[in-house]
């Protein structure tokens, strides 16, 4: 596919002029939504999610404390955004407050996405209102994207992973809902091949959760796996887990 092909129903006034070149030269496909997406370092990205990528990888600077919670799109993000900013900020937010900032708050704006929120919107944003440590943030790229803005980094990651089947029908149904006249969703049988072709925003599905599994054998102290399924089963046990990982246990009153 040529570059005016893939350009096609991209912004390319913001697009810069470097992020444009290099899509010019990758593999380029379009995923079940109708979206144009690149792959880039293994990864299927769309060009704006592409352009954040990079900014992420040259301008970052992370911090030890920093604390980043990964998935895989439609895999538990929000409720493990919730739960890992309640754990974390419960001393100065305990769950009995009346104004606590998940009453008010979407848990996507107290633990924002790197690459679709932060350096989606610029190539430098103010990370001054994330004075506090530890800073919380979020990322649905597999982990081997990360290691350019994380170098000598001892941040920690929590992963969460979900059945397959599952994440690919919530997949489904969120993009369902989202359908517009210029966007429309394939039917379910060629969503299914391209999922499992790996076409799909932030895909394939198993490289990015073989990344983290792998990562979490290889450096248990800072990678942190956990399973969709086994938080509904045993949330107080999995919750346990998560606040031992994050260095904030539980104490035996709480």
């Amino acid at each position: 596919m040529d570059e005016k092909k893939i350009a096609m129903n991209v912004r390319n006034e913001d697009l810069s002029e470097e992020t444009k070149t290099l899509i010019s030269s990758l593999p380029s496909d379009k995923d079940s939504t109708g979206r144009n997406v690149c792959k880039y370092q293994g990864c299927w990205y769309t060009p704006h999610i592409l352009q954040a990528v990079l900014n992420f990888q040259k301008n970052f600077k992370p911090q030890d404390t920093d604390i980043i919670v990964a998935s895989f799109p439609k895999c538990g993000t929000t409720w493990l955004k919730a739960l890992t900013f309640a754990v974390v900020c419960r001393s100065k937010h305990p769950s009995h407050d009346d104004h606590h900032p998940l009453l008010s708050d979407n848990p996507h704006v107290l633990v924002p996405y790197l690459e679709m929120n932060l350096y989606y919107y610029s190539a430098k944003p103010d990370f001054t209102k994330f004075s506090s440590s530890p800073r919380l943030f979020s990322t649905h790229m597999p982990s081997h994207m990360l290691q350019e803005g994380l170098k000598d980094s001892t941040c920690k990651f929590v992963y969460m992973s979900r059945n397959v089947k599952d994440t690919l029908v919530s997949y489904w149904h969120f993009f369902c809902k989202k359908q517009t006249d210029d966007n429309v969703l394939s039917g379910f049988e060629d969503t299914f091949e391209m999922f499992c072709r790996g076409v799909t925003i932030f895909g394939p599905f198993w490289d990015q959760v073989l990344s983290y599994w792998r990562g979490s054998l290889e450096d248990p102290n800072h990678v942190l796996f956990m399973k969709f399924e086994e938080m509904k089963a045993e949330p107080r046990e999995q919750i346990k887990r998560l606040a031992e990982f994050l260095g904030c246990p539980f104490t035996k009153e709480e």
